[in-house]
């Protein structure tokens, strides 16, 4: 799929996450491996995590099913101005690794009948 399509893809968060000092950590059961499920089943249903730093904490809580990519670059470029360039490649970037490892899904924007 292109960045371009990408930004107009409105995502969601489908895992858990918590908040400590403004820094999210994500919260998510991996599916086991044969191995895994073997010898380790004490540790299948462990919640993994994933550290977010400032950028990705920012990102992440943005993701609420109500917004584009693009919008949510456009709030990361108010934000964090030179910090974050170049924000689309960044925000994009993160969504795919999101999306890819799913941690969120993406739609489609809905368009109102009025």
């Amino acid at each position: 799929m292109t960045d371009e399509k990408y930004l107009e893809l409105v995502p969601k968060r489908i895992c858990e996450s918590e908040i400590n000092d403004s820094l999210v950590t994500i919260l998510y059961i991996k599916k086991p491996t044969f191995i895994e499920k073997m010898f380790f089943r004490k540790l299948i249903n462990k919640p993994h995590k994933i550290d977010l730093d400032e950028i990705g904490s920012f990102i992440w809580e943005e993701i609420n099913a109500s917004i584009s990519v693009k919008e949510i670059i456009k709030l990361a470029k108010e934000k964090f101005d030179e910090k974050i360039e170049p924000a689309e490649n960044r925000v994009v970037q993160f969504i795919r690794q999101m999306h890819s490892t799913k941690l969120i899904m993406l739609f489609e924007k809905q368009v109102s009948d009025k």
